[in-house]
């Protein structure tokens, strides 16, 4: 197991076509790729979380991640900045360190 770069670091990682293709993706929301980056790791970092903390998965062991929930999209709430518009009203689990320096 290794260690993630300290908050603040630049993340540095090859780009195969897989990679290539699901950024290419996430990119056509806007977003920067910074937070691209982010977004889907905060997404599967939680559901490892959750399977760890719920006792369904032994703490460590990878989990099959096999399912994907999505809110309809309300474009009301998204011009007005209400929850669910993102990632903004995210905080720092226990253990972990919040930082809003660039990946």
């Amino acid at each position: 197991m290794s260690t993630p770069p300290k908050p603040g670091k630049a993340l540095s990682v090859k780009v195969d076509p897989i990679l290539y293709d699901d950024l290419a993706v996430m990119l056509r929301t806007g977003m920067t790729l910074s937070e691209a980056v982010r977004t889907a790791v905060s997404i599967v970092a939680g559901a490892y979380r959750n399977t760890w903390e719920s006792g369904r998965i032994p703490d460590g062991v990878m989990p099959n991640i096999t399912h994907c929930m999505v809110r309809r999209y309300d474009a009301v709430q998204r011009r007005s900045g209400a929850p669910g518009g993102g990632q903004s009203g995210r905080r720092a689990a226990a253990g972990h360190t919040a930082s809003d320096e660039a990946v």
